[in-house]
């Protein structure tokens, strides 16, 4: 349950001198899960200059309150502490929210509902580009939204709307022309085009087919990342997440990352995972060296390394062992990708753990897996 704030303070004036025990912030008035195993369950809490002070009952917390000490009363709610996320996008996540946002279910996640979203957004002509995100694959059919659709709302300028999970993006048909992308357009070896039996592209693209189309985006630029963070930030703190290893860190995010560290906004625990670049090889390490030297900042600390070894069982990208089954039920060529090559893989996560990062793999297929 969300607490209130009293918003009262202890009767009396003056100000706290230094050397004074008075708290800070004093929670009370419901029950504050410990997770201490000797005492589970308090009644009140007391935090000065941002360290608990007491954890107990509610008597003997009081005897800390002072003249300019904050009270939370929980009115029979409950404290708990703050949640850690493995894995999560802030910077990403936040951008999308502030640009077009389609994670919302308040049209009803549908063709239609989406594109009220898009059309709505796209009514501003000064954007050269309709960016944002967040669209769910079970929302069209065979998990793939069509350029067409898009390019009814948005037939004028490119639009490139990656979804939820980060593997594929709805490009609409100026997008596609911007790109030179056709049916003759060979699939990379990291990605795939979503297509039409005569071999068109429909608008979906795939893992690194998303590059064909957003390598002609206007760069996010430092600013822009950094108000993403602070976006995704506040909708994370509000749902009581307090650390986070942010799982895709290149470097205009750590540029975001250490800005708010450096002036105290980061408000978050933050382990950053530094993007492992699948077209290089090893001589990389030495650039991912030179970032983490660069140290904290703040509650920022860059040292892990992610890498991507293969996409999503969705989209026939995840690497599989046995060939994917095609609608029909019967084998198909698909077997999905294979993104980082093995052989160099294993040298790159032998060298990377001898370095002392944690690395943090990537694999949704069975033949990824057993690679990673």
């Amino acid at each position: 349950m969300r607490e209130r704030d009293t918003g009262q303070h202890h009767p009396g004036t003056g100000q706290r001198t230094a050397g004074s025990e008075q708290a800070d912030l004093i929670v009370t008035g419901g029950r504050v899960e410990t997770r201490d195993p000797a005492r589970p369950v308090a009644g009140a809490l007391a935090i000065r200059d941002g360290r608990f002070v007491a954890v107990g009952d509610q008597g003997s917390v009081d005897a800390l309150r002072g003249p300019v000490t904050r009270v939370i009363d929980l009115r029979g709610g409950m404290a708990v502490p703050g949640f850690a996320d493995a894995h999560v996008h802030p910077t990403h996540g936040g951008l999308a929210m502030i640009r077009c946002e389609l994670h919302s279910d308040d049209y009803g996640r549908s063709l239609d509902g989406y594109l009220a979203i898009i059309a709505a957004y796209a009514a501003d002509a000064n954007r050269p580009w309709i960016l944002g995100g967040g669209w769910n694959m079970a929302d069209f059919q065979n998990g793939t939204p069509r350029r067409q659709d898009l390019d009814r709302v948005v037939p004028d300028r490119p639009a490139y709307l990656p979804n939820r999970d980060g593997h594929s993006a709805w490009v609409n048909t100026r997008a596609l022309e911007l790109a030179g992308v056709t049916k003759d357009t060979p699939d990379p070896n990291d990605g795939r085009i979503e297509r039409d039996p005569d071999g068109a592209p429909t608008g979906s693209l795939h893992d690194g087919a998303m590059a064909l189309v957003s390598r002609h985006v206007p760069p996010t630029t430092v600013e822009e990342m950094t108000e993403g963070l602070r976006t995704g930030q506040r909708h994370l703190h509000a749902l009581g997440l307090t650390a986070w290893q942010d799982a895709i860190v290149e470097p205009t995010d750590e540029a975001a990352y250490r800005a708010l560290g450096s002036s105290g906004e980061l408000t978050a625990r933050v382990v950053g995972a530094l993007w492992w670049d699948r077209h290089r090889d090893l001589e990389q390490i030495d650039d991912l060296l030179d970032r983490r030297a660069r140290g904290p900042a703040g509650r920022f600390r860059p040292t892990s390394v992610k890498i991507m070894q293969d996409g999503v069982l969705e989209t026939y990208t995840g690497a599989v062992l046995e060939p994917y089954l095609g609608r029909d039920g019967r084998p198909t060529t698909k077997s999905g990708l294979s993104m980082v090559d093995p052989a160099l893989l294993a040298e790159a996560v032998t060298r990377l753990d001898q370095e002392g990062f944690q690395v943090h793999c990537h694999a949704i297929g069975d033949r990824a897996v057993r690679e990673c």
